[in-house]
């Protein structure tokens, strides 16, 4: 009798094991998703920044040169 129990709590452990395998992977590929998720996010930002930045900078650069075309006498 004690050898039937003791097959049946192997079998128990063996099935909590499997159950605690597929726990592990779902949570990797939630943290996957997540961390691609956020990279996707930050990449999106970076690229808006970059943009306003070059947007600034072309702002800038088109003062300067109307600046520079103007007679003096415009410039004040």
């Amino acid at each position: 009798m004690d050898s039937l129990r003791g097959q049946g709590g192997i079998q128990m452990l063996l099935t909590a094991e499997q159950e605690a395998g597929r726990i592990v992977s779902a949570a990797r590929t939630a943290k996957l998703a997540r961390m691609k998720q956020a990279k996707d996010e930050a990449e999106k930002e970076m690229e808006e920044y970059r943009s306003r930045l070059e947007e600034e900078y072309q702002t800038q650069v088109s003062g300067v040169s109307n600046t520079e075309t103007k007679p003096a006498s415009e410039i004040s």
